[in-house]
C-alpha cells in the first residue's frame, strides 16, 4: 500500500516538474523575445534622425531576403521600415513612382520606397529594396512621385493597382482578339466581295451558279459572325476601359 501511495506521489511530482519546467521555458523565452525586441531597438537607434533612418533600412535589408523585386514586393518591404521607423517615432511617408524616370501618371508608378521626415519638413529617401538612402542631389526623382501617410489607404491603393494590373491585361488581350477577328473579318468581306462579282457575270443557264450562290450566302454569313464578334468584343473593351477609370479616380482619391 504504502509502495503504491509512494508511485503515485512520485508520478505527481513528475508531472509537476514537467509542467512547472514547461511553463518555465514559456517563460524563459517569452523574455528572451522581449529582451531581443529590446535590444534591437537599442542598436537601430542613432545620435540622429537621419543616421537612425539609414541603420534601420540597412539592417532591414541585411535581415529580409527577397528572391524577386517587383511592385507588390517592394510595396510590403516599403511598409516594413515605415513601421520600424515609427518604432523610432521617426514620421514617415510611403512613397510610389518611378526612379527611373519621370511618371507622368500615377499608373505609370512602379516602384515603392520610404520618405523618413529626419526634421521638421526635411525627409530622406529609403530605398528598401537596397538597404540605402539616397539623396536628393543623387536622384531627384525618390522625391517625387506619389505620397501616402498611413499603410491602411496604402494597401488599399496597392489592391488598386493590382485590380488595375488585371484588367489592363483583359483590355490588350481583347483588343489582340478583336484586332484578329476583324483582320478575319475583312479577308471573308473581300472573299464575299469576289464571289458576288463571280455571281454576277454567271448565266442564269450555268450549272454552278447554285453552288455559287450557296457559297456567297456562307460567306456572306460568316461575315456577319465576324461583325457581331467585333461589336462584342467593343463593348467588352469599354466596360473594362470604364472600370479603370474608376479604379484610377479611386487611387487617385487616395493621394495625400
Amino acid at each position: 500500500m504504502k509502495s503504491k501511495i509512494l508511485v503515485t506521489i512520485t508520478i505527481l511530482l513528475i508531472c509537476f516538474l514537467a509542467g512547472w519546467l514547461t511553463i518555465s521555458q514559456l517563460q524563459d523565452a517569452e523574455l528572451q523575445r522581449q529582451i531581443n525586441e529590446l535590444e534591437e531597438k537599442y542598436e537601430l537607434a542613432s545620435d540622429t534622425p537621419p543616421e537612425t533612418a539609414q541603420k534601420i533600412v540597412k539592417h532591414y535589408h541585411e535581415t529580409h531576403i527577397y528572391s524577386e523585386y517587383d511592385f507588390f514586393v517592394c510595396s510590403d518591404m516599403a511598409l516594413d521600415v515605415w513601421d520600424m521607423l515609427k518604432t523610432q517615432r521617426i514620421d514617415a511617408i510611403i512613397q510610389i513612382g518611378n526612379v527611373e524616370k519621370a511618371a507622368n501618371d500615377i499608373t505609370d508608378a512602379d516602384h515603392a520606397w520610404i520618405l523618413a521626415e529626419v526634421s521638421p519638413g526635411a525627409y530622406l529617401a529609403l530605398e528598401t529594396t537596397g538597404g540605402y538612402a539616397v539623396l536628393k542631389a543623387d536622384n531627384p526623382l525618390y522625391y517625387g512621385g506619389w505620397s501616402f501617410d498611413n499603410p491602411k489607404e496604402y494597401k488599399r491603393f496597392v489592391e488598386l493597382k493590382y485590380e488595375y494590373n488585371i484588367r489592363a491585361d483583359i483590355i490588350n488581350r481583347l483588343a489582340d482578339i478583336y484586332e484578329a477577328s476583324r483582320s478575319a473579318g475583312l479577308e471573308a468581306a473581300n472573299e464575299y466581295s469576289e464571289l458576288v462579282k463571280e455571281v454576277d457575270k454567271m448565266s442564269i443557264l450555268d450549272p454552278l451558279l447554285s453552288s455559287k450562290i450557296a457559297e456567297a450566302v456562307l460567306k456572306a454569313n460568316e461575315c456577319g459572325e465576324y461583325i457581331g464578334r467585333c461589336d462584342q468584343l467593343k463593348e467588352l473593351i469599354s466596360q473594362q476601359s470604364q472600370e479603370l477609370e474608376n479604379i484610377v479616380s479611386e487611387m487617385k482619391g487616395l493621394m495625400q
